[in-house]
């Protein structure tokens, strides 16, 4: 899996029964507002992970906390306690 913004690949456990359809290279308009693909998986060009540009969200489409490589995801766990903390209306700084 590469993360898109860092360039940095990934070993990752995952399961594939579905898959998010949405363009890799442009923002795509959704019900909950725009996203775009932070994550690809570099085999099959799915889609690993989204994020959010106009509320404070994320996600991936793998297990991070599997540690398929030892601990190359360790970072979203990191960027997730980030994002809660800049984000007082999801109760981080409390």
């Amino acid at each position: 899996v590469q993360d898109r913004a860092t360039g940095a690949v990934e070993i990752s456990a995952h399961n594939h029964g579905f898959a998010v359809d949405a363009p890799v290279y442009r923002p795509s308009d959704t019900p909950y507002g725009t996203v775009e693909v932070s994550h690809v998986g570099l085999n099959d060009g799915v889609v690993e992970g989204l994020v959010c540009r106009d509320v404070p969200a994320f996600s991936v489409q793998y297990h991070p906390e599997a540690a398929a490589g030892p601990h190359d995801s360790a970072y979203l766990f990191d960027r997730f306690a980030d994002l809660m903390a800049a984000n007082p209306r999801t109760g981080g700084g409390r």
